[in-house]
């Protein structure tokens, strides 16, 4: 399916410090698999004092920043690197700002919060290196150059010949006004605009870059902000591997310009990987069923609520795990065609030897669904999409798939759930323990965004456990236990869990250690302007 860029309909680029436009071709003769649908202009800018520019001086910030903005396309894409990357941020702010709205998404190669290292950012150029840089920039430009292009090599594995490319670039007489430049690159702070972007963003950074340390983006993720490292390369990831850079911008503009078609985006971080999920759920695949009295009975109520007088042709069971709703799924409609899809393989392969009931099993991410439009009568889901944060690009899926008369039924969960444990671990740590759940409001709002109609219901349902040690068994044999990124690792010690159970204690109630789930049932259908729509491009 081809997918919308939405309103991006340009491209603008701006270098980094010591270099020039130049430094944008490898990644332009890579633009082909990125620029399919611009129709508009590539505008590759050189900065003051370089490039076709070089006998220009450095202005002030602010009057740069004017001039920059003057020169942008309407509706770009907007490409920084290093310095040029830092100015590309301050750019998307004063867009915004100023109502010209000119840059549309963002991305940034090797640029940081803030180049110089301060109290409170470490991860950054030190100080005194930066300060050491600059006098030997004002003493000794040209031999000062030299050294730059090795550092921006350094860390790179194709850093020989990146580094004959960076030395053939060096102007043979370097003017001053660089020394300015260099000035405004130690001056800039973005940290407060990255903590709150004017457009999606995407940050990108080298393994090995030695001007930018990676640790930059870890520094980045904690202010909220998207950030890919990319292995085995330095400062110039563009310059050495354009065509792995080019692939990630163009993911990036499909993933980020959908959400923001459909009028609602979340910049928010997944709080987890998917990978961990998968080998979770794929680890408890033999002891799932066991213990999952909870599941199946939120399952049974689920397929309850599909609509009375409806025989959907095919099925798709989206986080089908050992097979149970199939199962269900094949008794209440025997003759449909079933696709029982999960993101963990062992889940599929326990299914296809215990309840062989489908007619097809797929490994796939629910957010990228590897099936064609509009060719899944009803899309059935039971808690399984509690582990998707991209709540606008998982339902643009769905949509997707859905026929123009198909139903959507999903149940998840909500904040609540698992609030004793969660208030429990509050009193022995400050590590998370318990997994994020998004709220209703979330949801339906995606759903929402796009174009479905939406019926919500709310159920809580309280579990009992003889103790925490019952409780975490079940959660582990179930694949549920803890997988955030901010996640305690190790082994549980007897000091923390004496701790845990003497303040779950507190929650004991004539029946045992409640453990609560607050469920959302969610009925979904196309909205009928969006089903008349579709009708007119439905396969018969």
């Amino acid at each position: 399916m081809t997918r919308s860029m939405g309103e991006i309909k340009s491209l603008a680029l701006i270098h980094g410090w010591g270099g020039d436009s130049r430094c944008w071709r490898p990644l332009l003769e890579q633009w082909q698999s990125i620029a399919g649908t611009f129709a508009g202009p590539i505008v590759n800018i050189d900065l003051p004092g370089f490039g076709a520019r070089i006998h220009e001086p450095w202005p002030q910030t602010e009057t740069l920043l004017a001039e920059l903005e003057a020169q942008l396309p309407q509706d770009c894409l907007l490409l920084g690197w290093s310095l040029g990357g830092m100015l590309a941020v301050q750019l998307a702010e004063r867009s915004k700002r100023i109502g010209s709205n000119k840059v549309r998404a963002l991305v940034t190669i090797g640029a940081n919060g803030r180049f110089v290292a301060t109290e409170g950012w470490p991860a950054a150029m030190p100080e005194t290196v930066f300060t050491d840089f600059c006098r030997a920039q004002r003493e000794a430009p040209a031999k000062n150059m030299q050294r730059f292009a090795g550092l921006q090599a350094r860390g790179d594995s194709e850093m020989r010949g990146l580094l004959k490319t960076l030395k053939a670039e060096v102007p043979s007489v370097v003017p001053q006004s660089w020394s300015q430049a260099l000035e405004c690159l130690g001056n800039l702070d973005n940290r407060a605009l990255l903590a709150v972007p004017a457009v999606p963003t995407l940050h990108l950074f080298g393994e090995g870059d030695a001007l930018v340390p990676v640790q930059a983006a870890s520094a980045l993720e904690v202010l909220g902000a998207s950030c890919k490292v990319i292995p085995q390369s330095g400062h110039c990831p563009h310059l050495s591997r354009p065509a792995q850079v080019a692939q990630i911008i163009r993911d990036f503009v499909g993933n980020s310009l959908r959400e923001s078609i459909f009028g609602y985006a979340s910049n928010s971080a997944a709080p987890l990987e998917k990978t961990s999920v998968a080998r979770a759920f794929g680890r408890a695949a033999a002891s799932y069923d066991a213990a999952a009295h909870l599941q199946r009975a939120v399952c049974r109520e689920l397929l309850s609520r599909a609509p009375e007088h409806r025989s959907p042709r095919r099925i798709l069971d989206l986080g089908s795990g050992t097979g149970y709703g199939s199962e269900l799924l094949r008794k209440r409609f025997p003759d449909a065609e079933i696709i029982a899809l999960d993101i963990a393989p062992q889940m599929l392969q326990f299914a296809r030897a215990h309840r062989p009931v489908s007619n097809a099993y797929v490994a796939a991410d629910a957010e990228q669904l590897p099936l064609a439009d509009a060719c899944i009568d009803l899309v059935f889901s039971s808690f399984a999409l509690q582990w998707c944060y991209r709540l606008p690009q998982l339902f643009a899926e769905m949509r997707r798939v859905l026929a123009p008369a198909g139903d959507i039924l999903i149940s998840t969960l909500l904040p609540g759930t698992l609030r004793e444990l969660e208030a429990s671990w509050a009193a022995v740590d400050d590590a998370i323990h318990v997994n994020r759940f998004l709220p209703e409001s979330d949801w339906h709002g995606a759903c929402v965004a796009n174009q479905l109609q939406t019926t919500t219901a709310v159920e809580q349902r309280v579990l009992h456990f003889d103790d925490v040690k019952s409780l975490m068994r079940e959660l582990k044999s179930i694949g549920a236990h803890n997988v955030n990124r901010e996640a305690g690792k190790g082994l549980l010690s007897r000091a923390k869990l004496r701790k845990l159970t003497e303040a779950y204690e507190s929650e004991r109630t004539d029946v045992g250690l409640p453990a609560t789930y607050e469920v959302l049932y969610l009925q979904l259908a196309h909205s009928a302007a969006a089903a008349s729509a579709l009708d007119a491009v439905a396969p018969g």
